[in-house]
């Protein structure tokens, strides 16, 4: 019978190369990956922290403009009811004045 040819072939550096080629071309596909990668989570981040804030604005909002919205409502209505109330006092006010001179 003859002998077997491979039996005497050492495969160790054959294996060392292909781990190595393979440690390589991983550590290629990584460092081409990752900026992309690293981008996409940002940008996928940035939507979140966006969405966040909008939330958070659309809840605290109304909070807080309430009462600037009725001190402000309480001053125009007071100012208005003043110079309203005070032509009409001062209208009326001639008036009796007018009339009580009339009759004396």
């Amino acid at each position: 019978m003859a002998e077997d040819p491979t039996t005497d072939v050492n495969l160790a550096p054959l294996t060392t190369a292909l781990s190595k080629l393979a440690e390589d071309m991983a550590r290629k596909m990584a460092k081409d990956a990752l900026p992309g990668l690293v981008e996409s989570a940002i940008a996928e981040e940035k939507v979140l922290i966006t969405e966040t804030v909008q939330e958070v604005a659309r809840k605290a909002l109304p909070d807080i403009l309430k009462p600037i919205v009725e001190q402000a409502a309480k001053e125009i209505i007071e100012k208005v009811a003043r110079d309203v109330v005070g032509e009409i006092a001062e209208t009326e006010v001639k008036k009796e004045i007018a009339r009580l001179s009339a009759e004396a």
